[in-house]
């Protein structure tokens, strides 16, 4: 099935689908997608960005239109959660293989939330990702970048839920977020040479908040008052508007700017 016909499929089925680079990043092709959180891409859309990305990969937008995934990155942490959390669902809501995991999907009838990192309390280092409002999840007919195809292993409808939380009401439960580095500076990889974040998105205040985080205006949607940041020690990007609760390094940063793909954007910094 080619790229244009899979996404027709999702949109008919009313699910809000967009092109994403088929490299290793897995980034948006689209500068930012916010608007399809509220409206569904249309047949023209797509048609054009067939045309204009012939080979790119597709995904679904979660968390607005009521779909949420579970994104296990290994075999193990995914039947951990289906001995545990899971059990009784397995083969009961649609299910994808990804190259090393899966990504199980539900529609939640109550506001899904952010997305979220949960960890299993069985000593084993078993983690998922749910996948909710801010993100986006690959699906089939979508080639990973080393070559492996996403695959439908459970071919039927997304399981219904309240909420994604009734998912982890047994040993599963949210990750904590790291403290901030304390350090005033943190080296740059030198992948990226001499350019930084803050070369490419200038912080618009003074003042960090108390993550270390800059307020700024974000260089991808008409942004008359500062809705994104940049985390000057960490080298990192992110805005609250186009893509809540994800951030994006200079690389990342360097390939929406220049409309490229993150390999290109990589191979131009290092230079």
């Amino acid at each position: 099935m080619d790229t244009m016909t899979a996404a027709f499929r999702y949109l008919n089925a009313g699910y809000a689908v967009i092109p994403v680079w088929p490299d290793q990043r897995k980034n948006p092709h689209l500068s930012t997608f916010i608007e399809y959180n509220d409206r569904l891409p249309t047949h023209a859309e797509w048609r054009r960005w067939s045309n204009r990305w012939p080979r790119c990969n597709v995904a679904l937008i979660t968390g607005y239109w009521g779909l949420v995934a579970l994104d296990f990155d290994d075999e193990g942490s995914y039947r951990c959660w289906c001995d545990t959390a899971g059990f009784g669902l397995r083969g009961q809501t649609w299910t994808v293989a990804t190259r090393r995991g899966y990504h199980v999907w539900f529609k939640s009838r109550l506001d899904p939330k952010k997305s979220k990192n949960y960890l299993c309390q069985c000593g084993q280092s078993h983690e998922v990702l749910l996948r909710a409002k801010g993100g986006y999840c690959i699906v089939p007919p979508s080639i990973h970048h080393t070559g492996a195809r996403y695959q439908t292993v459970h071919k039927v409808s997304p399981f219904v839920i309240d909420t994604p939380s009734d998912l982890f009401r047994v040993s599963w439960v949210p990750k904590q977020r790291k403290k901030p580095a304390t350090a005033n500076t943190v080296s740059l990889s030198p992948k990226f040479g001499d350019v930084r974040i803050e070369h490419l998105i200038p912080p618009a205040v003074d003042i960090p908040n108390g993550r270390g985080a800059y307020k700024a205006h974000c260089p991808f949607h008409q942004d008359s008052k500062p809705s994104a940041w940049v985390n000057v020690e960490q080298q990192r990007f992110g805005c609250n508007a186009c893509w809540p609760g994800l951030w994006w390094d200079v690389a990342n940063v360097w390939a929406k700017m220049q409309n490229i793909s993150n390999g290109q954007a990589l191979r131009e910094l290092r230079r």
